[in-house]
This record gives structure tokens, C-alpha cells and sequence, in this order.
């Protein structure tokens, strides 16, 4: 038994089969039954295989970012060993050599010159007056000439300290990354080496050839992103302050004593700098790009849906809506 629906309109008639158009819609159903479980296996394997991608990529990115950083801290040690510490080496040394011209001025040539010019007088009572009066002016310039200053130690002349207070500026911009300069005997506590970092001192040791290292450590903030590089006495100017604690600087061993950051030798790898960002701005930028990649896609793939649905039941469509062409007078009411 079938039902049909008859609609009559003004110049035509329309029959339209119900009957066969549940059939037809119950096929549709089968067939999607069959071909939507499908399509979400797709739409899962799809945001898999992006998920895989873009995680790689952003991880990639924040690496590369650090790698460019790492390189800046590099370039700031180069420049900090190269100029500014001999330029305040040059400047301690004018003021040095500033203050001991003032000492033999007045210790020395000030009253060699008065006692000349006191015997050149005639009488004994303008030498006795002139003796006293230059004594007087020589103590007088005495108590007013500053003390000498003595040597410092300036550690902005030291690489590890630049290159560690230079980023210290950039973390105020960025504060979610992170640089530090381990060194298994530094002579500041603050540069010492914790354990995870003097593995990687250990491998730089083992293999003199490998000049970078890419990594991710578990932190108690989570998951951490980090690229490492060797730190290489690779300059004899390093052994003035770090060979024999004997021959350092006395200001430096004044400052930080002779225990630590001695030793070293030409071409040892002493350190290694580190850059380390947490993994979750990875994941949320990843996880940014896939939402917005999905998005497109369940819209591509709904779209192939309801084009499939639509051809599959014009093709398997057979009569259920007709249209005879009969004269006006012979349709019944």
C-alpha cells in the first residue's frame, strides 16, 4: 500500500509519493548510518596527523627563538671580553695613574721646587718665611687631595655576569624565558652548576664535537623546552682571572676568595649556556592553530556530507515526485 499526496496548483498537478519518499530517506539513512562513522574517523585521523604537526612546529619555533637568544647572550660575551672589559681596564688605570701623579706632585716635585726656590733667597729670614709658608701650602694640599682609589673588581667586565644581567633586561619584556650560564667551579655561587645541568657539562666533556643540545626536562611549573651550547676557555685572557688563584686579581679574590672559579685550563669546557622556556606556550600556540585549522575543516567535511547525501538520493530517486502535464478543466478539485 502507498501514499500519495496529491496537490493541485493552477496550471498543474503535483503527485507526491510519501511512501516512497520514507523509503528513499530511509535508504539516505542506512547510507549515512554506514558513511558518517567513517567521515569522524577521517575528521579524528585529520586532527591527529595536524595536532602532530603543529605541535612539532611550534616546539620548532620556541627552539629557534632560543637558539637566536643564546646567540645574542654569545655575541654579548664577545663583545664584553673584546671591549668593555679592556675599555674600564683602561679607565681604573687613568684614575690610577691620575691619583699616583698627585702623590709624587706633592709629595715629591712640590717640595723639591720650594725648598729650591727658599735658597735662592738672600737672607735667612726670607728663606725661614718662605720654608713655612710652603710647608703650609703642601699640608694644606695634602688634606684636600682625595684618598687614592683602590683597585676594584667590576664585574661588568666579566662575560658570564654581562651576558646573565643583559637578559635579565630582556626576561622584563619575556619573562617566560629563561638563560643562565652553569659552570661546574665558578667563582659565583649564583653561576653554579645544579645537577641536571652538569650532566650536560659532562656530555660537552665527552664529546668535544657536538656544539648544541635540544631538550625537555620536567620542572615543578611543568614541562620545559631548553637548547644548551658548551662554554670553552678558548681564551688565554679567561686564565688572568680563573688560572692559578696565586696569580688572580687581588680585588677578585677579595670579593669572592680564592675557593672557587679557579683552575681552569685553555680550551676546557668549563660550563654551558642554557635557554629554557616551558613547553605550555608551545602547546597553546598549537593549540590555537588546530582550532582554527578544525574549524575549516569540519566545515569542508560537513559540506562533503550533505553534497554526497543529496547525490546519493537524486540518484537513487525513482518517481517520487511527478508532474503530469494535464489540461486544467480535467483536474478534480
Amino acid at each position: 500500500m502507498q501514499t500519495v499526496l496529491k496537490v493541485n496548483l493552477l496550471l498543474f498537478q503535483l503527485e507526491i509519493n510519501i511512501t516512497k519518499i520514507v523509503k528513499e530517506l530511509h535508504f539516505v539513512a542506512k547510507f549515512n548510518m554506514f558513511c558518517l562513522p567513517l567521515a569522524i574517523a577521517a575528521f579524528c585521523a585529520a586532527s591527529y596527523i595536524v595536532w602532530l604537526q603543529l605541535s612539532a612546529n611550534a616546539e620548532q619555533e620556541a627552539t629557534d627563538k632560543a637558539r637566536v637568544m643564546l646567540e645574542t647572550a654569545r655575541a654579548l660575551r664577545t663583545y664584553t671580553t673584546t671591549e668593555i672589559a679592556p675599555l674600564l681596564g683602561r679607565q681604573q688605570a687613568q684614575i690610577e695613574h691620575g691619583s699616583e701623579s698627585v702623590r709624587q706632585l706633592l709629595d715629591i716635585r712640590l717640595p723639591a721646587a720650594m725648598q729650591k726656590a727658599v735658597l735662592q733667597l738672600p737672607t735667612a729670614h726670607e728663606q725661614q718665611a718662605l720654608q713655612t709658608a710652603s710647608q703650609r701650602l703642601v699640608e694644606a694640599a695634602r688634606q684636600e687631595r682625595p684618598d687614592a682609589p683602590e683597585r676594584r673588581f667590576l664585574p661588568e667586565a666579566i662575560p658570564f655576569y654581562a651576558a646573565t644581567e643583559a637578559f635579565n633586561f630582556f626576561r622584563q619584556q619575556y619573562p617566560d624565558y629563561a638563560y643562565k650560564e652553569a659552570a661546574l667551579n665558578p667563582t659565583n655561587p649564583r653561576d653554579r652548576t645544579s645537577d641536571w645541568e652538569a650532566d650536560l657539562v659532562e656530555m660537552f666533556r665527552n664529546n668535544a664535537s657536538r656544539t648544541e643540545f635540544v631538550g625537555r626536562r620536567e620542572t615543578p611549573n611543568g614541562s620545559a623546552l631548553y637548547i644548551s651550547t658548551p662554554i670553552r676557555v678558548d681564551d688565554g685572557s679567561c686564565l688572568t682571572c680563573h688560572g692559578a688563584a696565586e696569580s688572580a686579581p687581588a680585588e677578585l679574590v677579595k670579593q669572592y676568595g680564592a675557593a672557587n672559579g679557579f683552575g681552569w685550563r685553555l680550551n676546557d669546557v668549563i660550563g654551558t649556556q642554557i635557554v629554557s622556556v616551558p613547553a605550555q606556550l608551545a602547546e597553546n600556540r598549537a593549540a590555537a592553530a588546530q582550532r582554527t585549522i578544525m574549524i575549516w575543516l569540519a566545515g569542508v567535511f560537513a559540506g562533503l556530507l550533505l553534497l554526497i547525501n543529496i547525490v546519493a538520493f537524486m540518484f537513487f530517486k525513482s518517481g517520487a515526485l511527478t508532474t503530469p502535464a494535464a489540461p486544467l478543466t480535467s483536474v478534480n478539485p
